[in-house]
């Protein structure tokens, strides 16, 4: 299937859901630039986790059997939650650190014929009906202007330069997150295990090259800074559950993101969010690189679907992609906001420990293989 396109289409961001997104657009026939600024391989802490869903929108791109080879299973979910142990199988995940899956996902989108872009800082000037414009910062000061039939912005927490054309409708506030690789004493591979408390939660999992990826979403505001940073909470939380994971030490410098919950607006004319760039909840249930690959294949299928009117994609974006994910967003918001409560912590703590069951059907849902709503259309075609 080859494109019509009279220009390629810019990707900004190679994290999963950019790299996703660019994959399944050279699966399409459609000519693709890619723009990084950091050089990889490159060190990223954060959740590292992937369930059934997740490994389902990989398979769509021929990378299931790659991930399940290099990474981590995981087959137990392990909390603690107002005081009680809770242990639940799971029936389908994988971990894997993100130096591996960033490094492999990029090098196959070269391979598949991508433009790559990188260290540059890309920045949109301009969108106009037919095409939009771009600046693109090299690392060697060096500068220059494309244009695009359409830009993706999938550059993560930290997208920047876009605030005018896709402005915030809410801005970024609430928990914010932290993490960081440490030795830990008493963590087995394949668990991923959870600590709950009023000052945040803490997941913990070891990976493929048995380092322990930490990663948090810690309270803000004044009354969370008394008790201390960011690292000094992480492990004061741990310390404090019925996990036991014995000692924990850090061995790598701790990384602090922006404020976690926000969404902006997801699209405009030939401009489009996607991933974290696009919004944020704090996934709890471990869900967040899955969003950003769901929706990175399904821009790129509507896209193929949408070539003729392209200076309408973005609005087009904006209500699928609120379709797609907006009520797992709305769950995870839910649930962490729900676990704030120290009563609603300890009452979940108490049944989940003595009837683990009644877990089945969330830990279910994530292990379900999800369907790409568009695909059907594009088989069709």
């Amino acid at each position: 299937m080859e494109s019509s396109l009279r220009r390629p289409i810019l990707v900004i961001g190679a994290g999963v859901a950019g790299t996703v997104c660019a994959l399944r657009l050279r699966q399409l026939g459609v000519d693709v630039h890619l723009a990084e600024r950091a050089r990889f391989p490159r060190s990223k802490v954060c959740g590292c986790c992937i369930g059934g869903a997740g490994l389902s929108v990989l398979e769509l791109v021929d990378l299931k059997d790659w991930i399940l080879d290099r990474g981590q299973i995981t087959r137990q979910w392990l909390g603690s939650l107002g005081g009680y142990r809770v242990e639940v199988p799971i029936e389908s995940g994988v971990a894997i650190s993100r130096e591996s899956l960033d490094t492999e996902l990029l090098s196959r989108v070269e391979r598949m014929g991508t433009t790559i872009h990188a260290p540059v800082t890309a920045s949109v000037d301009s969108i106009h009906q037919d095409r939009v414009t771009v600046t693109m910062n090299h690392a060697n000061g060096e500068s220059h202007q494309l244009d695009y039939e359409m830009v993706v912005l999938a550059s993560g927490l930290n997208a920047t330069g876009s605030n005018r054309l896709l402005p915030w409708i809410e801005v970024p506030h609430g928990p914010f997150g932290a993490s960081f690789f440490a030795d830990v004493d008493h963590l087995a591979p394949g668990v991923i295990a959870m600590a709950c408390s009023a000052d945040g939660y803490v997941g913990a999992v070891r990976l493929e090259d048995d380092r322990v990826d930490v990663a948090a979403a810690l309270t803000a505001g004044a009354s969370a800074g008394t008790n201390g940073n960011p690292m000094i909470r992480i492990l004061g939380i741990l310390e404090q559950s019925e996990l036991g994971l014995g000692k924990v030490e850090a061995s790598s410098p701790i990384k602090v993101t922006p404020p976690l919950r926000r969404a902006r607006l997801a699209g405009c004319g030939r401009l489009v969010a996607i991933g974290d760039a696009s919004g944020y909840v704090e996934p709890f249930t471990g869900e967040g690189m899955t969003w950003g690959m769901m929706s990175g294949y399904e821009l790129a299928n509507l896209i193929a679907l949408s070539a003729d009117q392209l200076d309408q994609i973005g609005e087009k974006w904006c209500r699928h992609q609120r379709q797609l994910l907006g009520s797992r967003r709305r769950a995870c918001r839910i649930l962490t906001t729900v676990l704030q409560s120290s009563v609603a912590r300890g009452g979940a703590g108490y049944l989940l420990s003595r009837i683990p069951s009644l877990t089945t059907p969330v830990t279910s849902h994530l292990s379900r293989p999800w369907r790409s709503p568009l695909l059907p259309q594009i088989k069709n075609r």
